[in-house]
């Protein structure tokens, strides 16, 4: 095999398994869902239909194998309320999303999206 070949077949491996090794899961669907301790009594759902959706992440890096840290889905339901001043979230959707170029760099990352109620 030529070198030239080699090198076109080790650029395609290395892509294929880097998509491979790509990824998004749908982990739940949430009728309600809130970080904070709540009096539900306050709320009208009226509130939670008039405001556009909105998202929230949290990312942690992997630089070569080593995880920098673990993301949470706490933290991304807070950002997604935070973006609209809200104390919970509607009709909210959890995302696990990562990627991984083997022995470069990657990410693991937790989305939250939901409609928010103030």
């Amino acid at each position: 095999m030529s070198p030239m070949r080699a090198r076109k077949l080790l650029a395609f491996s290395v892509l294929l398994s880097s998509v491979c090794m790509a990824g998004c899961r749908r982990l739940g669907d949430f009728t309600f869902l809130s970080t904070k301790n709540l009096d539900l009594t306050r709320f009208s759902t009226e509130s939670a239909e008039k405001l556009p959706p909105v998202t929230g992440e949290d990312s942690k890096p992997i630089v070569f194998v080593v995880h920098t840290g673990v993301p949470s889905i706490e933290e991304a339901a807070d950002r997604a309320m935070a973006k609209a001043n809200a104390k919970a979230l509607t009709n909210a959707v959890v995302y696990r999303e990562s990627w991984y170029i083997p022995y470069i760099v990657g990410e693991n990352k937790f989305v939250v999206k939901g409609n928010p109620m103030k």
